[in-house]
């Protein structure tokens, strides 16, 4: 009898190994279940949502042109000179190509542009507003070559995103 005593405590040291394996194995499985939650799929505090929801800001440039130098019309009969340089913002890395294959045109654009001014009006900074939002719309329209650079909703679409004048002398 002493030998079936000893395969029962065999058997039930081998049932309990097993209880305590599996034991182990469900600790670890939830343990792990528990951490996959934690960085997958519980829920993100605002500021996470705010800072994957808010776009990457892109690098901008600028692109320096060179002086302009133009007549302007006169109402005291006397010749008028502007002087202007003008930098173009831009993300778009490939409008620095655009620009320098369209200079001619974009360059006429601009003069012809500053040509039409008035004297006494485009030392008035609500005018000059309207002129670099003109000569923005016409590079870009210069730069896309589809002949339109409003989009009809007031935004003006193209690579060039700013125009500032980086001098302005009248005379």
């Amino acid at each position: 009898m002493s030998s079936a005593k000893g395969s029962k405590a065999k058997a039930s040291s081998g049932k309990g190994k097993l209880v305590v394996i599996l034991a182990i194995v469900m600790v670890i499985l939830g343990a792990g279940g528990g951490a996959g939650w934690w960085f997958v799929l519980r829920p993100k505090d605002a500021q996470a949502a705010k800072r994957a929801a808010t776009p990457k800001p892109v690098d901008a440039h600028f692109i320096q042109l060179e002086p302009f130098v133009t007549n302007v019309l006169s109402d005291d009969g006397q010749t008028h000179y502007v002087q202007v340089n003008i930098a173009l913002k831009t993300s778009d890395v490939t409008a620095d190509d655009g620009v320098k294959t369209f200079m001619p045109e974009i360059r006429n654009s601009i003069l012809t542009t500053l040509g039409e001014q008035r004297a006494a009006a485009v030392a008035n900074e609500h005018v000059q507003d309207q002129l670099r939002a003109s000569i923005r719309q016409d590079v870009n329209r210069i730069l896309r070559g589809d002949g339109s650079g409003d989009t009809g909703d007031g935004s003006l679409r193209g690579p060039i995103s700013g125009v500032y004048f980086s001098g302005f002398v009248m005379q």
